[in-house]
């Protein structure tokens, strides 16, 4: 398992957030319980094109392509820590936690990057979320969110981070600037052309 229930801490407090008071509004098919009303497989789907696909298509418009996808990234970045990314954002969604609270940016990180090996799997990891009861993908069991309707009640909620969460960003960006480097050392040797690259 990538996650731990209980070892979540706060990357944004909210004082209108009692966790003595709170009462998940549904509960998964193992009786586990979540916060908000599980979002439809349509609208999820919409929110992945949009940050997948368009997204991409924008970027590849030259010379503000560049500037369109830089920026892209960092807004990412600022949602994932209210368990959103661009899609989600525009389609009213977001990415709870079974502790009760929205995913942090290290949860959205590292979900993030285990949604890698649902998508190498034949892009198993994905389709199979729409026969599942409570519409989770492999990535999202193993960091155990659910993927919920955006409102009022949940946009409250605080977004936090499992420990195991952060350790595996640091680990994927120290693995990231190992491999920066080395393709920096391997074209600066002239043993691999920036053309090897694209």
């Amino acid at each position: 398992m990538l996650y731990d229930h209980g070892d979540s801490s706060a990357t944004t407090s909210y004082s209108e957030y009692d966790p003595a008071s709170y009462s998940p509004s549904a509960h998964s098919t193992d009786g586990t319980p979540f916060p908000g009303e599980q979002a439809g497989m349509g609208t999820r789907t919409g929110a992945w094109l949009i940050t997948n696909i368009a997204v991409q298509i924008v970027a590849n418009i030259p010379v503000i392509g560049w500037v369109i996808s830089l920026g892209a990234f960092v807004w990412n970045l600022v949602l994932y820590k209210r368990g959103q990314d661009i899609g989600a954002r525009l389609t009213g969604i977001r990415v709870v936690r079974d502790t009760g609270e929205l995913a942090g940016f290290y949860h959205m990180w590292t979900r993030g990057l285990a949604s890698i090996i649902s998508f190498l799997a034949i892009g198993a990891g994905f389709w199979t979320a729409y026969s599942d009861p409570n519409g989770q993908t492999w990535h999202d069991k193993w960091m155990g969110t659910y993927v919920v309707k955006a409102s009022p009640e949940i946009d409250q909620l605080p977004g936090t981070s499992s420990d195991t969460a952060k350790t595996w960003f640091w680990v994927s960006i120290v693995i990231g600037a190992i491999l920066i480097i080395a393709i920096f050392f391997l074209v600066s040797a002239g043993v691999i052309e920036l053309t090897d690259l694209q």
